[in-house]
């Protein structure tokens, strides 16, 4: 394993899709499309076995003794001006791994492989984490091949124009993995603020997603007067901030309102429809489900108060998972190992290992974000960070390469 050769080829592959603004590497653009090219270019000068499947997931695999896989995966696409790191970095660390590996002639016991998802962010086709969703049977193709993006383009036109079109005979859920591996920025400020060098995740949080319309009544700005007035982005408004209150009192949740669309939205207008999400998360479901009840009530009254009329309509949900207790003991021992400083933590962003465990026994490993700051350009994680990462990736792949 060549650190160096690993946090240059990061750094030179992360700038496909670089602008002012931040990466816009979103899925199955030319962007992402260009880095895909590249990256298998280099895996097929390792000799690796690449195949893709109808997801245009992208899988390579170094051949052990034995047919039982160690799987390590990650994803390329990026949000709009988004960061270098989120995802784009484990893809960059199981390469190094593979290219270890046959550098130095290593015959692993499993057979080693390389997983690039496919629209893992969700924020070119709805909803996110669809390429692990279709190749672990947690999608049917139909209903993702007719997911359009916002310009009527569907997402297996999109994979077909890309050249990443496989083969349903390839998904994952044909051949299971033993154990999956994804290493990834924490997306947060825990692990910097505390001092610690690796995060150990026992699982993921659970998400529900729902969507609240408010409707009013849309009149010319000027001659209506403000006590007759049915404006729906005031209702919309104080939904918002009691929402925002609420998991301020609340522990262990998370919510935000991410998409808000008004009309008419011009200027001389009140607005009289105001559509929004709203993102709830939590450890445990029944503080999800507590939160999900006050925000439809809030809507209610909200609505009751302003003189608007009020729909909710729920979108997906994501239940909470944990993580393999072997998986992780095995992460914990890289790490002590390595004399690296380590902490249990829940993972608060959704990843692909989130529909992994349907098929695998998962575990993730995160480095520190500085800040906390992700999904935008001021993301970042040093090197020496990004380094810790791929020695106790390394280090567990070994661990686990060992076990019967």
């Amino acid at each position: 394993m060549d650190e160096n050769r690993f946090v240059e080829t990061f750094h030179k592959l992360s700038n496909i899709g670089w602008t002012e603004e931040g990466a816009m590497r979103v899925a199955l653009n030319e962007y992402d499309i260009q880095v895909r090219i590249e990256l298998t270019k280099i895996l097929s000068s390792l000799g690796a076995e690449i195949k893709v499947d109808d997801a245009g997931n992208i899988i390579a695999n170094i051949a052990g003794e034995k047919e039982d896989k160690i799987a390590i995966g990650s994803h390329m696409d990026s949000v709009p001006y988004g960061g270098k790191y989120d995802g784009f970095y484990g893809v960059m660390a199981g390469l190094e791994i593979l290219r270890g590996l046959r550098e130095h002639g290593v015959r692993t016991n499993h057979t080693i492989s390389l997983i690039d998802f496919t629209n893992e962010e969700g924020s070119r086709f709805k909803p996110s984490l669809m390429g692990s969703g279709l190749t672990t049977g947690v999608f049917n193709r139909e209903y993702v091949y007719s997911i359009v993006d916002k310009d009527g383009i569907t997402f297996e036109k999109a994979l077909e124009r890309s050249g990443f079109l496989g083969n349903e005979s390839n998904r994952i859920i044909h051949d299971k993995p033993k154990f999956y591996l994804e290493l990834h920025i924490e997306q947060g400020p825990v692990l910097e603020e505390e001092g610690y060098q690796i995060g150990i995740p026992l699982g993921i949080v659970g998400l529900t997603v729902c969507e609240f319309k408010f409707k009013g009544q849309s009149s010319q700005a000027g001659p209506t007067p403000m006590d007759r007035r049915r404006d729906a982005l005031v209702g919309a408004s104080k939904f918002i901030t009691n929402i925002r209150d609420y998991a301020r009192r609340t522990s262990d949740l998370r919510a935000t309102v991410g998409i808000v669309n008004l009309k008419p939205n011009i200027y001389n207008a009140i607005p009289g429809e105001v559509t929004l999400t709203l993102d709830l998360r939590s450890i445990e479901k029944e503080d999800r489900e507590r939160a999900l009840r006050e925000a439809k009530r809030l809507a209610e009254e909200i609505a009751d108060q302003e003189k608007l009329e009020v729909e909710e309509k729920h979108l997906w949900t994501a239940e909470q998972v944990k993580f393999d207790k072997e998986v992780v003991s095995v992460i914990e021992k890289a790490c002590n190992q390595l004399g690296l400083k380590y902490k249990f933590l829940y993972s608060w962003a959704g990843h692909d290992a989130q529909y992994m465990t349907r098929v695998s026994r998962v575990g993730m490993i995160f480095i520190p974000s500085h800040l906390g700051i992700s999904h935008s350009k001021e993301e970042y994680s040093s090197d020496r960070d990004m380094v810790n990462g791929l020695r106790v990736l390394a280090k567990t792949v070994e661990l686990l390469d060992g076990l019967t």
